[in-house]
């Protein structure tokens, strides 16, 4: 029986097409609140990022924020945080000061890149998000940082910061996190505390950071617009967001 859904953001429910979330989407996580399922976002994104998207004015039950780092409940209250290993901070932040590479610190209010290229521009528009602010380290708790970078540096980075999970982005950039972190771990986290088993879950998602999500939840469902390693993972692949994907395989299972 399925008690809890998680659900990637960015091309899960927000299209990259036109950056909405399909009205069917929107009424089926409606519905499924309503039956007592909950839902949950599970996402790489801040928790403060989600106010410039199409879910702000939806309703959810939790929300798993920098690919588990961080969690909230329904309310937005902090529910746990870790931040990124002290060498590896260390580290990253010599090369956001010394403007090295295009860098985002995300701290649990606020995040600010060290200087923004055309990289960065192209990245934000990807995922439909406005540009960051400019800004220095104040000493703040950091619990993410976000590297601009192509893709062929996963390697160089994953050497650089040994203790940080290097999860990739869809088409540009990576995401560098704790290594106990990830949507796994959030979900984990999440789950304990509301007294859901693992056998009673579901998620679904699209892109790299999603790949152990869909493979870990008890009915793991690939977007039909995802990358070919997570539908790899997946118990079944639905149609895209653009398509009802979420309906269909909602539809699919029985739970709606």
């Amino acid at each position: 029986m399925v008690k809890a859904i998680f659900f990637d953001v960015d091309g899960t429910l927000v299209s990259y097409e036109n950056a909405k979330v399909p009205q069917s989407a929107k009424e089926a996580i409606q519905q499924l609140r309503e039956k007592g399922i909950l839902c949950v976002l599970a996402t790489g994104r801040a928790i403060m990022e989600l106010d410039d998207l199409d879910v702000k004015d939806m309703e959810f039950d939790g929300y798993i924020t920098l690919n588990g780092i961080v969690g909230f409940d329904k309310n937005k209250e902090m529910l746990w945080g870790v931040t990124i290993p002290e060498d590896d901070f260390k580290r990253g932040l010599k090369m956001f000061e010394n403007h090295e590479m295009p860098m985002t610190f995300i701290e649990k209010d606020r995040f600010y890149n060290n200087f923004i290229d055309d990289t960065v521009i192209y990245a934000q528009e990807t995922i439909s998000s406005p540009l960051m602010e400019i800004g220095e380290y104040t000493g703040n708790d950091v619990y993410q940082m976000d590297i601009f970078a192509e893709l062929e540096m996963a390697e160089y980075l994953e050497k650089l910061f040994p203790n940080c999970t290097v999860i990739k982005w869809k088409k540009i950039g990576f995401d560098l996190v704790s290594k106990i972190g990830g949507k796994v771990f959030g979900i984990q986290k999440y789950c304990d505390l509301m007294g859901i088993a693992l056998e009673d879950t579901m998620a679904f998602g699209d892109g790299g950071n999603d790949h152990e999500m869909v493979e870990y939840a008890h009915i793991g469902i690939a977007m039909g617009n995802a990358n070919e390693e997570v539908k790899a993972v997946a118990d079944y692949v639905t149609d895209s967001v653009d398509e009802d994907g979420i309906l269909h395989a909602l539809e699919y299972f029985g739970v709606l």
